[in-house]
């Protein structure tokens, strides 16, 4: 143990965990694979030895400055600070912070924020966008940084993937809803279905199609993706001469925002209408009646991302471009 006062050093970590110098270096930074059981030896010595790496000495030695862009449409939805705190688990015992930036799902915002993430010389960017296209991330590609879209298909040379089965989850609510004798099913979605809203989307209209369910395109109301815009689009839907019997919204903010409409107008929930959301956020479970919902685990995706951010770091920047899809699963509670 170091002495009353005196900084611990990465040999006294490395002599705890009985592992060299090296391998410590290697957990922090992520330049060389660990293997798990090393790993949690290394986290288990520096957390005992109270250890804390001279970061400004390290980056300026790698020629780096351990800072990792992070790009969100919305930091007041809850579905965005747990994915920042599953990219945190990730990339903060390997030294890297984190700058969050908010674009209000605004085209112009992503592509201001894209361009002083490289003025700030980040190391890497995780961005969870709506609107950003493959023209608007070519200034990161030619900078040399590592980037991941969190959402969508977009397949793009030089660009990691990280998305829940968006298609698949909603196809698989919408089904559920079937199942549960709704045959009218209106979807409340953003101002533009593009990225994860896009394949939400699809999903449900081919759940409609492949059972003979009404498809039509007044079934989808296009709002906001906010507590208030999901309210706007039960209200817009509530106004068809044939109103539906259940309705999927793009996440669960949106059904809470259907939620509110419904109580004002006395419908009871799900008897007259059902309404089931997207993300199984804390509040889903929280409200009355309990919102019934697609479980896309955000801090397991913001995990996903920080390894794929930490293998091009470490010296994968010449692979191929990755994919990873991470399951939706469906919560069953009250609403629905």
């Amino acid at each position: 143990m170091p002495s009353r006062g005196a900084r611990p050093s990465i040999g006294q970590v490395a002599e705890l965990a009985g592992v060299s110098a090296t391998t410590v270096s290697h957990t922090l930074n992520g330049r060389r694979p660990v293997s798990a059981a090393t790993r949690q030896r290394v986290l288990a010595a520096i957390e005992e030895l109270g250890y804390r790496p001279n970061v400004l000495a390290r980056g300026l030695r790698a020629g780096r400055s351990l800072t990792v862009g992070l790009v969100i449409p919305d930091i007041t939805n809850p579905f965005y600070p747990l994915l920042a705190r599953g990219l945190q688990d990730v990339l903060g015992p390997a030294g890297y912070d984190e700058i969050i930036t908010n674009t209000n799902g605004d085209r112009e915002l992503e592509r201001a924020a894209l361009d002083k993430m490289i003025s700030r010389q980040v190391d890497g960017i995780a961005f969870a966008v709506f609107h950003t296209h493959a023209e608007d991330l070519r200034p990161v590609i030619e900078a040399g940084t590592p980037v991941v879209r969190l959402g969508g298909r977009q397949v793009q040379r030089g660009v990691d993937l990280v998305h829940s089965d968006d298609e698949g989850g909603a196809a698989e609510a919408t089904r559920y809803l079937l199942r549960r004798g709704y045959r009218r099913i209106g979807f409340i979605c953003g101002q533009a279905a593009e990225g994860p809203a896009a394949e939400r989307v699809a999903g449900y209209r081919a759940a409609l199609v492949e059972a003979g369910a009404p498809a039509g395109p007044e079934l989808v109301a296009y709002t906001r993706f906010s507590r208030a815009g999901g309210a706007d689009g039960l209200a817009q839907l509530l106004a068809l001469p044939r109103p539906p019997d259940a309705v999927l919204c793009a996440n669960d903010m949106m059904a809470i925002g259907a939620l509110d409409v419904a109580r004002t107008r006395g419908l009871r929930v799900p008897e007259e209408i059902a309404v089931m959301g997207f993300d199984d956020i804390e509040a889903a479970s929280l409200v009355s009646p309990q919102l019934t919902t697609m479980a896309n685990p955000a801090r397991e995706i913001g995990q996903a991302c920080g390894r794929l951010l930490l293998d091009r770091l470490g010296g994968a920047a010449g692979n191929p471009s990755a994919e990873v899809v991470v399951p939706a699963r469906l919560v069953r509670r009250q609403s629905a």
